[in-house]
């Protein structure tokens, strides 16, 4: 069995109609209701969800060099991207032991 839940950290490789939903498979009703359940306790954060957008423009096609051409590409306003940039600055997301 197979669906989405609602995710602000996950931002489809191409299709951003899906950003925001994480797909999720589970064995069965039971299963898949339970997995459900974990990923529905999660919040929902607008600013990371707005972070993943900005990841995803920023490691694919060409680069982009201003924030007007980085509001192009996420469909993201400037005070999103700030929002987005300062929510991540404030959660201490660092780069992996060993990299």
């Amino acid at each position: 069995m197979r669906g989405h839940v609602p995710d602000s950290s996950a931002a489809h490789p191409y299709e951003d109609w899906f950003d925001g939903l994480r797909g999720i498979t589970a064995c069965g009703d039971a299963h898949f209701a339970i997995v459900r359940d974990r990923c529905l306790h999660r919040p929902y954060v607008d600013e990371e969800l707005w972070i993943a957008k900005i990841t995803r423009a920023l490691t694919s096609g060409p680069p982009v060099l201003t924030l007007e051409e980085l509001a192009c590409r996420t469909g993201l306003h400037e005070p999103e991207i700030r929002r987005a940039v300062a929510w991540h600055n404030g959660h201490g997301h660092r780069p992996p032991e060993g990299r």
